[in-house]
Protein backbone atom coordinates (compact mmCIF):
# COMPACT_ATOMS: atom_id res chain seq x y z
CA UNK A 1 0.00 0.00 0.00
CA UNK A 2 1.13 3.65 -0.16
CA UNK A 3 0.87 3.64 3.70
CA UNK A 4 4.78 3.88 5.23
CA UNK A 5 6.17 5.78 3.09
CA UNK A 6 6.73 9.46 3.60
CA UNK A 7 4.15 11.28 0.73
CA UNK A 8 2.28 9.38 -1.54
CA UNK A 9 5.35 9.82 -4.70
CA UNK A 10 7.86 7.89 -2.44
CA UNK A 11 5.10 5.04 -1.74
CA UNK A 12 5.00 4.74 -5.97
CA UNK A 13 8.64 5.38 -6.64
CA UNK A 14 9.37 2.54 -3.80
CA UNK A 15 6.93 0.04 -5.78
CA UNK A 16 8.89 0.45 -9.00
CA UNK A 17 12.07 0.42 -6.89
CA UNK A 18 11.24 -3.29 -5.25
CA UNK A 19 9.82 -4.27 -8.63
CA UNK A 20 12.89 -4.46 -10.21
CA UNK A 21 15.09 -5.74 -7.06
CA UNK A 22 12.42 -8.89 -7.81
CA UNK A 23 9.36 -8.31 -5.94
CA UNK A 24 6.07 -9.94 -7.51
CA UNK A 25 3.80 -7.04 -7.62
CA UNK A 26 1.83 -4.71 -5.18
CA UNK A 27 -0.65 -4.02 -3.71
CA UNK A 28 -0.71 -0.26 -4.68
CA UNK A 29 -3.19 -0.22 -7.19
CA UNK A 30 -1.68 3.79 -8.36
CA UNK A 31 1.54 2.41 -8.95
CA UNK A 32 0.44 -0.52 -10.44
CA UNK A 33 -1.56 0.94 -13.31
CA UNK A 34 1.29 3.06 -13.57
CA UNK A 35 4.33 1.13 -14.19
CA UNK A 36 2.40 -1.90 -15.69
CA UNK A 37 3.44 -3.85 -12.39
CA UNK A 38 1.04 -6.76 -11.01
CA UNK A 39 -1.65 -5.77 -8.36
CA UNK A 40 -2.22 -8.19 -5.88
CA UNK A 41 -4.11 -7.33 -2.91
CA UNK A 42 -6.40 -9.24 0.13
CA UNK A 43 -9.32 -7.63 1.86
CA UNK A 44 -9.36 -4.80 4.51
CA UNK A 45 -9.65 -5.42 8.54
CA UNK A 46 -12.61 -2.85 8.63
CA UNK A 47 -14.30 -5.25 5.64
CA UNK A 48 -14.72 -7.75 8.05
CA UNK A 49 -15.30 -5.57 10.97
CA UNK A 50 -18.26 -3.85 9.09
CA UNK A 51 -20.34 -7.23 8.80
CA UNK A 52 -22.44 -8.65 11.47
CA UNK A 53 -19.77 -11.88 11.29
CA UNK A 54 -16.77 -12.78 9.96
CA UNK A 55 -18.36 -15.65 7.95
CA UNK A 56 -20.81 -13.32 5.81
CA UNK A 57 -18.07 -11.28 5.13
CA UNK A 58 -16.07 -13.90 3.74
CA UNK A 59 -18.76 -15.62 1.85
CA UNK A 60 -19.95 -11.98 0.19
CA UNK A 61 -16.24 -11.41 -0.40
CA UNK A 62 -15.57 -14.79 -2.02
CA UNK A 63 -18.99 -14.30 -4.55
CA UNK A 64 -17.69 -11.26 -5.49
CA UNK A 65 -13.93 -11.84 -6.11
CA UNK A 66 -13.21 -15.01 -7.24
CA UNK A 67 -9.58 -16.60 -6.37
CA UNK A 68 -9.60 -13.81 -3.99
CA UNK A 69 -7.31 -14.09 -0.65
CA UNK A 70 -9.04 -13.93 2.38
CA UNK A 71 -7.91 -12.37 5.72
CA UNK A 72 -8.38 -14.23 8.81
CA UNK A 73 -6.54 -12.65 11.94
CA UNK A 74 -9.52 -9.40 12.64
CA UNK A 75 -10.64 -11.42 15.78
CA UNK A 76 -9.40 -15.41 15.89
CA UNK A 77 -6.90 -16.71 13.36
CA UNK A 78 -7.61 -20.23 13.75
CA UNK A 79 -11.33 -20.21 14.14
CA UNK A 80 -11.10 -17.83 10.94
CA UNK A 81 -9.15 -20.81 9.09
CA UNK A 82 -12.67 -22.67 10.42
CA UNK A 83 -15.17 -20.15 9.11
CA UNK A 84 -12.85 -20.96 5.30
CA UNK A 85 -13.10 -24.55 5.57
CA UNK A 86 -16.75 -23.83 6.48
CA UNK A 87 -17.29 -21.61 3.61
CA UNK A 88 -16.02 -24.04 1.54
CA UNK A 89 -18.37 -26.59 2.04
CA UNK A 90 -21.62 -24.39 1.78
CA UNK A 91 -20.26 -23.06 -1.87
CA UNK A 92 -18.93 -26.33 -3.14
CA UNK A 93 -18.19 -26.03 -6.39
CA UNK A 94 -18.06 -22.23 -6.10
CA UNK A 95 -15.97 -22.13 -4.09
CA UNK A 96 -12.76 -20.42 -5.67
CA UNK A 97 -11.02 -19.06 -2.46
CA UNK A 98 -6.88 -18.81 -3.86
CA UNK A 99 -5.41 -17.98 -0.28
CA UNK A 100 -5.89 -17.03 3.11
CA UNK A 101 -3.44 -14.29 4.93
CA UNK A 102 -1.91 -14.12 8.13
CA UNK A 103 -1.07 -11.07 9.48
CA UNK A 104 -0.20 -11.17 13.39
CA UNK A 105 0.61 -13.62 15.54
CA UNK A 106 3.60 -16.74 15.82
CA UNK A 107 3.58 -16.71 11.43
CA UNK A 108 5.21 -20.00 11.40
CA UNK A 109 2.94 -22.03 13.98
CA UNK A 110 0.11 -20.51 12.61
CA UNK A 111 1.38 -21.44 8.85
CA UNK A 112 1.61 -25.08 10.00
CA UNK A 113 -1.90 -25.51 12.12
CA UNK A 114 -3.47 -23.52 8.93
CA UNK A 115 -1.95 -25.97 6.52
CA UNK A 116 -3.32 -29.13 8.45
CA UNK A 117 -6.89 -27.63 8.57
CA UNK A 118 -6.91 -26.74 5.05
CA UNK A 119 -5.33 -30.09 4.27
CA UNK A 120 -7.63 -32.34 6.43
CA UNK A 121 -11.24 -30.61 4.69
CA UNK A 122 -9.21 -31.50 1.22
CA UNK A 123 -8.53 -27.94 0.92
CA UNK A 124 -4.94 -28.27 -0.57
CA UNK A 125 -5.31 -25.79 -3.24
CA UNK A 126 -5.64 -22.96 -0.71
CA UNK A 127 -2.13 -21.02 -0.59
CA UNK A 128 -0.96 -19.38 2.66
CA UNK A 129 0.32 -15.97 2.49
CA UNK A 130 1.91 -13.91 5.54
CA UNK A 131 2.69 -10.40 6.51
CA UNK A 132 3.59 -8.40 9.70
CA UNK A 133 5.93 -6.02 9.80
CA UNK A 134 8.45 -8.64 7.79
CA UNK A 135 12.12 -8.32 7.13
CA UNK A 136 14.47 -10.13 5.50
CA UNK A 137 15.64 -11.69 8.44
CA UNK A 138 11.98 -12.60 9.70
CA UNK A 139 11.84 -13.94 6.17
CA UNK A 140 14.89 -15.92 6.10
CA UNK A 141 14.15 -17.80 9.71
CA UNK A 142 10.77 -18.41 8.42
CA UNK A 143 11.34 -20.08 5.12
CA UNK A 144 14.75 -21.78 7.09
CA UNK A 145 12.65 -23.36 9.76
CA UNK A 146 10.19 -24.57 6.47
CA UNK A 147 6.64 -23.03 7.66
CA UNK A 148 4.23 -23.82 4.92
CA UNK A 149 3.65 -20.52 3.40
CA UNK A 150 3.96 -19.98 -0.11
CA UNK A 151 4.32 -16.12 -0.56
CA UNK A 152 5.22 -12.95 1.65
CA UNK A 153 4.05 -9.29 1.91
CA UNK A 154 6.88 -7.18 2.93
CA UNK A 155 5.94 -3.53 3.15
CA UNK A 156 6.73 -0.94 6.07
CA UNK A 157 10.51 -2.17 6.73
CA UNK A 158 10.75 -2.24 3.35
CA UNK A 159 10.36 0.96 2.10
CA UNK A 160 11.31 2.62 6.01
CA UNK A 161 14.54 1.55 6.70
CA UNK A 162 15.62 1.10 10.52
CA UNK A 163 18.52 -0.25 10.24
CA UNK A 164 20.27 2.54 7.90
CA UNK A 165 18.15 5.67 8.00
CA UNK A 166 20.16 7.78 6.26
CA UNK A 167 22.30 7.61 2.84
CA UNK A 168 25.55 9.81 3.40
CA UNK A 169 25.77 10.68 0.03
CA UNK A 170 26.88 14.79 -1.63
CA UNK A 171 27.79 15.42 -4.89
CA UNK A 172 31.11 16.92 -5.16
CA UNK A 173 33.14 17.95 -8.03
CA UNK A 174 35.90 16.33 -9.09
CA UNK A 175 37.39 18.27 -12.08
CA UNK A 176 36.92 22.22 -13.32
CA UNK A 177 37.89 23.55 -16.96
CA UNK A 178 39.47 20.72 -17.91
CA UNK A 179 41.72 20.28 -14.12
CA UNK A 180 40.94 17.84 -11.47
CA UNK A 181 39.93 19.23 -7.97
CA UNK A 182 39.79 17.56 -4.94
CA UNK A 183 38.98 18.20 -1.41
CA UNK A 184 41.08 17.02 1.35
CA UNK A 185 39.16 16.56 4.40
CA UNK A 186 40.45 14.15 7.19
CA UNK A 187 38.85 10.54 6.21
CA UNK A 188 36.55 12.23 2.93
CA UNK A 189 39.18 11.84 0.10
CA UNK A 190 37.72 12.46 -3.20
CA UNK A 191 39.75 11.73 -6.42
CA UNK A 192 40.11 14.35 -8.74
CA UNK A 193 39.06 14.06 -12.57
CA UNK A 194 36.99 11.80 -14.72
CA UNK A 195 36.85 8.34 -14.52
CA UNK A 196 35.68 4.71 -15.76
CA UNK A 197 34.72 1.88 -13.28
CA UNK A 198 36.21 -1.38 -15.24
CA UNK A 199 34.50 -5.11 -13.41
CA UNK A 200 36.36 -7.98 -13.92
CA UNK A 201 34.30 -11.49 -14.06
CA UNK A 202 35.46 -14.76 -14.19
CA UNK A 203 33.23 -18.12 -14.58
CA UNK A 204 30.16 -15.81 -14.99
CA UNK A 205 31.19 -14.24 -11.29
CA UNK A 206 31.95 -10.91 -10.46
CA UNK A 207 35.50 -11.03 -9.07
CA UNK A 208 36.27 -7.68 -8.88
CA UNK A 209 36.12 -3.53 -9.89
CA UNK A 210 39.09 -1.02 -10.19
CA UNK A 211 38.13 2.63 -10.36
CA UNK A 212 40.66 4.30 -12.95
CA UNK A 213 41.24 7.33 -14.62
CA UNK A 214 38.28 8.26 -17.85
CA UNK A 215 41.32 7.26 -20.40
CA UNK A 216 42.79 4.26 -18.50
CA UNK A 217 42.18 0.95 -19.87
CA UNK A 218 41.68 -2.16 -17.47
CA UNK A 219 40.91 -6.41 -17.75
CA UNK A 220 36.87 -6.55 -17.86
CA UNK A 221 33.65 -4.51 -18.73
CA UNK A 222 33.76 -0.51 -18.60
CA UNK A 223 30.52 0.37 -16.88
CA UNK A 224 30.02 4.11 -16.93
CA UNK A 225 28.56 4.76 -20.36
CA UNK A 226 27.00 8.43 -21.63
CA UNK A 227 23.22 8.09 -20.97
CA UNK A 228 22.56 11.74 -21.35
CA UNK A 229 23.58 14.41 -24.31
CA UNK A 230 21.99 18.42 -24.93
CA UNK A 231 19.62 17.44 -22.44
CA UNK A 232 18.03 14.58 -23.90
CA UNK A 233 18.29 10.86 -22.78
CA UNK A 234 20.16 8.34 -25.11
CA UNK A 235 19.06 5.15 -23.67
CA UNK A 236 16.12 3.79 -22.91
CA UNK A 237 15.40 0.99 -20.82
CA UNK A 238 11.91 -0.07 -19.59
CA UNK A 239 11.14 -1.73 -16.66
CA UNK A 240 10.85 -5.03 -17.46
CA UNK A 241 14.18 -5.10 -18.87
CA UNK A 242 16.05 -3.26 -15.99
CA UNK A 243 14.69 -5.76 -13.62
CA UNK A 244 15.91 -8.77 -15.41
CA UNK A 245 18.96 -6.71 -15.99
CA UNK A 246 19.48 -6.52 -12.21
CA UNK A 247 18.26 -10.03 -11.39
CA UNK A 248 21.21 -11.09 -13.90
CA UNK A 249 23.25 -8.62 -11.90
CA UNK A 250 22.80 -9.96 -8.35
CA UNK A 251 23.20 -13.27 -9.35
CA UNK A 252 27.04 -12.83 -10.72
CA UNK A 253 27.85 -11.46 -7.03
CA UNK A 254 30.08 -14.20 -4.91
CA UNK A 255 27.78 -15.95 -2.43
CA UNK A 256 29.61 -14.93 0.03
CA UNK A 257 29.17 -11.13 -0.58
CA UNK A 258 24.80 -11.60 -1.18
CA UNK A 259 24.22 -13.40 1.90
CA UNK A 260 22.32 -11.90 4.89
CA UNK A 261 25.34 -11.96 6.69
CA UNK A 262 28.33 -11.62 4.07
CA UNK A 263 31.24 -13.18 4.74
CA UNK A 264 33.49 -11.05 2.86
CA UNK A 265 33.58 -7.62 1.31
CA UNK A 266 33.32 -6.83 -2.67
CA UNK A 267 36.73 -6.03 -3.71
CA UNK A 268 37.32 -2.50 -5.21
CA UNK A 269 40.58 -0.69 -5.83
CA UNK A 270 41.71 2.21 -7.17
CA UNK A 271 43.91 2.24 -10.20
CA UNK A 272 47.70 3.46 -9.80
CA UNK A 273 47.63 6.51 -12.03
CA UNK A 274 44.48 7.62 -9.97
CA UNK A 275 46.03 7.66 -6.79
CA UNK A 276 49.34 9.20 -8.11
CA UNK A 277 46.77 12.51 -9.20
CA UNK A 278 45.47 12.60 -5.66
CA UNK A 279 48.78 12.96 -4.15
CA UNK A 280 49.32 15.49 -6.85
CA UNK A 281 46.77 17.11 -5.83
CA UNK A 282 47.35 16.77 -1.71
CA UNK A 283 51.38 17.73 -2.75
CA UNK A 284 50.32 20.89 -4.34
CA UNK A 285 48.24 21.90 -1.84
CA UNK A 286 50.94 21.04 1.43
Amino acid sequence: GAGPPHATGAAIKAVRARYLAGFDGTSNVLAARHYGIPPFGTMAHSYVQAHGSEARAFEIFARLFPGTTLLVDTYDTLRAVDEVVALARRMGPDFQVGAIRLDSGDLGALAREARARLDAAGLGQVKIFASSNLDEWELAALVGAGAPIDAFGVGTRLVISTDAPTLDMAYKLVEYEGVGRTKLSAGKPIYPGGKQVFRRVEGGRFVEDVIARHDETFPGEPLLVQVMAGGKRLLREGLPQARRRAREQVAALPPEVRALDPTAEYPVRFSKRLQQDLEALRQARA
